[in-house]
C-alpha cells in the first residue's frame, strides 16, 4: 500500500526533485488533461524539467486547450529516467498504460477518486475534492506558485468537467471558492463553456443515432445507450451523451456502452444513489460513487449482459 502524504509532504517531495514525468489515465477527460497541463506548468515555474504523457489518443475535442500537443506517448521498451513519476487523476495502475514500465522513478499518485487502490509509492488523496484540478490548485498554494491565466484556464476546465458545471453532487463550497479564485485571475466561464459545449453537426447526428438505442431494464430503474463500433469516432466527444438517460424520471442508474474494438467495450455509469465506483472497481475501472467507468474486454453484447447483471445484483430490488 501507498505511504499517504500530507500536502506539505507532497510539496517537500517536489522541492527535492528535478526531473519529473507526469502521466494521467487512458480515455482522458477534462480533469485529466487540465490538471496535468496545469501541474506541469506550475512545476516548470519552479525550475523543474517536466514531461507529460498519456498512453491513449486524445480527442481533437480538446484541441482548444493550449499546449495539448505537449503530451507524448511512450512505447513499450522505452526507458525514461526521472526523479519522480507523478500519476495524476488515476485511481489504479492499469489506468495509465505503459508508463509504469517505462519510467524508472518512485511513484507519487495525486488523486481524488474514492476507488483509489493505493498502488503508488506515495499517495495524496482528497476524496472530498470535486476534481484533481482542485487538488492541484491547493498544491500550488502550498508550493507558493503563482497561478497565471493559462494555468487558471486549465484548472477551471478540470473542475467544471468533473463537477458537471457545478450541477453534480460533488460540487462543494470549496469547489465553488476555487472556481471563484480562478475567475478572479481572468478565466471567462462563457468562453470555457463555448469550447466544451459547442457541438458539430456530426456530434448531433451521432447523438441522434445513440439515443435511438435507448433501452430500459429493472422496471425503468436502469437506462442504457450504445455507441456501436460502427458509429464510434474517437474525434467526437461522447462523454456528455450519458446525461440524457440520467435525466429521465425514475432512472436510478444510467449506462453508456461504447464499442472501441471487436472485443473492447468502454462502460460509463452515472447514478442517483447507488455507489457505481464499487462496480467499476471490480472490473478494473474506477471513479466516484455517482460517476464511474471501466473497460470490459468483451464485445458489446457480452459486456452489456455482464454489467447489467452486476448493477441489478447491487441494486437488489427491481420492483420497489
Amino acid at each position: 500500500m501507498s505511504k499517504k502524504l500530507t500536502m506539505p509532504e507532497v510539496a517537500a517531495l517536489f522541492d527535492s526533485t528535478k526531473d519529473i514525468v507526469i502521466v494521467s489515465h487512458i480515455n482522458p477527460d477534462g480533469d485529466a488533461l487540465g490538471s496535468t497541463l496545469a501541474l506541469a506548468a506550475g512545476l516548470r515555474k519552479k525550475g523543474k524539467n517536466v514531461i507529460i504523457s498519456i498512453d491513449d489518443d486524445i480527442s481533437s475535442y480538446y484541441n482548444f486547450m493550449p499546449g495539448i500537443d505537449q503530451f507524448v506517448r511512450f512505447k513499450p521498451g522505452d526507458v525514461i529516467n526521472a526523479d519522480l513519476l507523478v500519476i495524476n487523476d488515476a485511481s489504479s495502475l492499469d489506468r495509465i498504460g505503459v508508463a509504469a514500465e517505462c519510467v524508472k522513478a518512485p511513484m507519487l499518485n495525486i488523486d481524488h477518486h474514492v476507488s483509489n487502490t493505493g498502488f503508488a509509492d506515495y499517495l495524496y488523496l482528497d476524496v472530498d475534492a470535486a476534481a484533481t484540478g482542485e487538488v492541484v490548485f491547493q498544491l500550488f498554494k502550498e508550493l507558493d506558485i503563482e497561478i497565471d491565466l493559462q494555468m487558471a484556464f486549465y484548472l477551471y476546465v478540470a473542475i467544471v468537467t468533473d463537477c458537471g458545471y457545478f450541477k453534480y453532487s460533488n460540487t462543494t463550497p470549496q469547489c465553488m471558492n476555487c472556481a471563484a479564485e480562478l475567475l478572479a485571475i481572468g478565466v471567462e466561464p462563457d468562453v470555457v463553456s463555448d469550447f466544451l459545449e459547442m457541438k458539430s453537426r456530426d456530434d448531433i447526428k451521432l447523438l441522434s443515432k445513440v439515443l435511438e438505442t435507448l433501452a430500459f431494464e429493472c422496471n425503468g430503474k436502469i437506462a442504457t445507450i450504445d455507441i456501436s463500433l460502427e458509429n464510434y469516432n474517437p474525434d467526437i466527444a461522447t462523454d456528455s451523451f450519458i446525461h440524457y438517460p440520467r435525466y429521465i424520471d425514475g432512472v436510478e442508474v444510467a449506462m453508456m456502452f461504447k464499442g472501441v474494438d471487436e472485443e473492447v467495450t468502454r462502460v460509463s455509469m452515472r447514478s442517483r444513489r447507488l455507489d457505481v465506483s464499487k462496480i467499476a472497481l471490480s472490473f478494473g475501472g474506477g471513479g466516484h460513487k455517482r460517476a464511474a467507468g471501466c473497460t470490459i474486454y468483451k464485445n458489446m453484447a457480452e459486456a452489456k449482459k455482464i454489467m447489467l447483471a452486476s448493477i441489478v445484483d447491487e441494486m437488489g430490488n427491481c420492483n420497489g
